[in-house]
């Protein structure tokens, strides 16, 4: 499961940066991942779309009001079934049918301050860590409240406004198709309702302030690369005192130097010498529990798979995985004329 793209983050500003300075960044961005400076470089084209996309949204006043609110512009982003019931998110849409009965009052449909958006972050463990499981510090920023303002924006000692453009709905009528009414998210106020006339001196009306975070991620044994652990309210505050988003920790496992890792198994490969592959016996075998040894029976043949039950993952959950060997017969490259006196009679019998 990925989390989408940060608008905010490609443009590299923040959620209460002013229309200017996303248009600044645009810019500088732009001529920087010019595809003329990086004829060669097909990452720069795929970065400058990217970057034509985030200010498309954030550069249109209503697009980026209802991309802060739902994270994304155009509603293909929702996942309906989650964030509330079809008919919920129907009458937000279509808040008013004029002609028909409608679907509801107007003015119940207010949106309150949108949530802040997600962060992601990855750390690396090694394949030690994630097989027996560990802790992990890791450091990152992320948006708060503001101490001083408590999330308002407004200055101390003021109180936000109604929002004239909406009074106070967060919700503006539009006349499509000369009979449909549509209610949209306010472009003002962005949904909330409410306008800040003092704004406060601190996070400059935004309610929001950059905080540097350390904190210790448990890793569960058994964890495997690619797996995220989803930390709720652990992400960025929402503007105006709107709630938390989620904090995703993307777990990166390292390469093990001998053994390969696939769900609860593990796997290797050893050499053994043909004589115990002729005539059978034990071999001593290193597990990530330690070394144990394994029987080989007679006649065993290069590449037959050997499995030693429970010696692999110790999952956090209880189940167990086994290890499974792999046997490659080594041939001997140099001989001792005894030793080569031996397998010329051993071929002559064999023969």
């Amino acid at each position: 499961m990925s989390e989408p793209d940060d608008y905010y983050s490609i443009l590299g500003v923040s959620r209460t940066a002013s229309d200017e300075d996303i248009k600044k960044a645009y810019r500088h961005l732009a001529k920087e991942y010019h595809p003329d400076l990086h004829p060669k470089d097909k990452g720069a084209e795929e970065k400058l779309k990217r970057i034509n996309e985030a200010y498309e949204v954030l550069g249109d006043p209503q697009k980026r009001a209802t991309y802060d609110r739902y994270g994304t512009a155009d509603f293909r982003g929702i996942n309906w079934n989650a964030e509330a019931g079809f008919g919920d998110i129907f009458s937000q849409i279509f808040r008013d049918f004029s002609g028909f009965g409608g679907f509801g009052d107007f003015g119940a449909g207010r949106a309150g301050p949108p949530p802040g958006g997600n962060l992601r972050v990855s750390i690396n463990v090694s394949f030690e860590e994630a097989f027996f499981g560990t802790e992990k510090q890791i450091a990152f920023q992320r948006l708060v409240r503001c101490d001083t303002c408590n999330g308002s924006g407004a200055k101390p000692g003021s109180s936000p406004t109604r929002c004239k453009t909406c009074g106070g709905r967060g919700q503006v009528l539009r006349t499509m198709s000369g009979f449909i009414t549509v209610a949209q998210i306010c472009p003002t106020c962005g949904g909330l309702g409410k306008s800040i006339g003092s704004p406060c001196p601190k996070c400059r009306g935004g309610g929001v302030m950059k905080e540097r975070r350390e904190i210790r991620i448990p890793v569960p044994a058994g964890v495997e690369d690619g797996m995220f652990q989803r930390i709720r309210g652990g992400g960025n505050a929402g503007e105006r005192g709107g709630p938390y988003g989620d904090l995703i920790v993307v777990f990166s496992v390292e390469p093990h130097e001998k053994f390969v890792r696939r769900g609860l198994h593990v796997y290797l490969e050893i050499e053994i010498p043909f004589s115990l592959a002729a005539l059978g016996g034990e071999v001593e075998v290193p597990t990530m529990h330690g070394t144990s040894k394994i029987k080989v029976n007679k006649g065993t043949e290069s590449g037959t798979v050997l499995r030693m039950r429970e010696k692999g993952v110790h999952a956090a959950d209880g189940r167990k995985g086994d290890q499974l060997v792999r046997v490659n017969i080594r041939v001997p490259k140099k001989l001792t004329k005894e030793q080569q006196d031996y397998l010329e009679r051993f071929a002559e019998v064999f023969d």
